[in-house]
């Protein structure tokens, strides 16, 4: 019977991952559907809207996203994996971080430096927190 539990919850390990960043990716469009919407129709231009807050309000969701993003894909995976918890968290917060920094260098676009300044401190806290913690046995 453990070797069944254990089983299924390294099983739950790579489907937390992609639960932490589909819940990421709709919680962010959501925000930002939500900034859209808050935006006066005389202030909407071409379908999008020219207000100065709202540059601002959807930067802030985006990097939300991110930040709840990378803390989730280090944390969660690694609570749920029965043993080498630590192992597990280095492994996503070099996957997470990786990513944004692969998307930022292949690029070379500007704009993608800042979610990597946002998932590279937001990761370490992450990983701090889980390696701050006794291990499960």
């Amino acid at each position: 019977m453990q070797a069944l539990v254990t089983g299924i919850r390294w099983l739950l390990v790579p489907v937390s991952a992609v639960a932490v960043i589909a819940a990421s990716v709709v919680a962010g469009r959501a925000a930002v559907a939500l900034a859209d919407r808050r935006c006066p129709t005389e202030s909407l231009i071409g379908g999008s809207c020219v207000e100065p807050w709202h540059t601002s309000v959807v930067e802030a969701a985006i990097y939300g996203a991110v930040a709840v993003c990378v803390a989730g894909l280090v944390i969660l995976p690694a609570r749920i994996a029965p043993q080498l918890q630590r192992t597990v968290a280095v492994l996503l917060f070099l996957a997470a971080v990786g990513c944004a920094g692969a998307a930022f260098v292949l690029t070379g676009w500007a704009d993608l430096l800042r979610p990597l300044l946002v998932a590279v401190p937001v990761g370490a806290l992450a990983l701090w927190w889980v390696w701050s913690r006794r291990p499960a046995r």
